[in-house]
């Protein structure tokens, strides 16, 4: 059995035997307080930190991020975006056609040689042989056809040309 505790029994001097442990102190709240380092000089007590903070915050700690202002979108219907993508399919598609009839007339497929006449460019020749085509297209493939890189010829060359007639 343990020994008996004695205590002193407050303003009386003498001691006085317990039975049991000691009484506990009673427990309060405690806030906490940052206690602020002694000022260096050059730096401003309390003015931002200089490295982001290396602890947790406690479990149960207040998140620092607010709750988002944003309203929630409805999703779009189905409809709507097979309907936007007929809208942009026809388009493309209209374009495509309407590019290809300003254009002008496709090259001619038939060819035929001839003498290239004296002070005559591939243009105007292009023209002569080709009317109604587009002169760039037939001018591309007459170089094409006679591997021609930079284009210059001479009077009396024979070139085999598109021809439309």
């Amino acid at each position: 059995m343990a020994a008996p505790l004695t205590s002193e029994i407050a303003g009386a001097g003498t001691p006085v035997e317990t039975a049991g442990p000691p009484p506990r102190p009673a427990l309060r709240a405690v806030t906490a307080t940052r206690e602020q380092a002694p000022a260096r000089p050059g730096r401003r007590v309390g003015r931002g930190r200089l490295r982001p903070p290396t602890r947790r915050a406690p479990v149960g700690a207040q998140h620092l991020l607010g709750a988002s202002r944003c309203a929630r979108r409805r999703p779009v219907p189905v409809a709507a975006l097979v309907g936007l993508a007929g809208v942009v399919a026809a388009a493309v598609v209209g374009l495509g056609a309407f590019a290809g009839s300003v254009a002008g007339a496709d090259v001619p497929r038939t060819t035929t040689v001839v003498r290239v006449q004296p002070g005559e460019t591939l243009s105007g020749l292009a023209e002569r042989m080709a009317p109604g085509s587009d002169t760039a297209a037939v001018v591309d493939r007459i170089r094409e056809l006679n591997a021609l890189p930079d284009g210059s010829i001479r009077s009396g060359q024979p070139l085999t040309v598109p021809f439309s007639g």
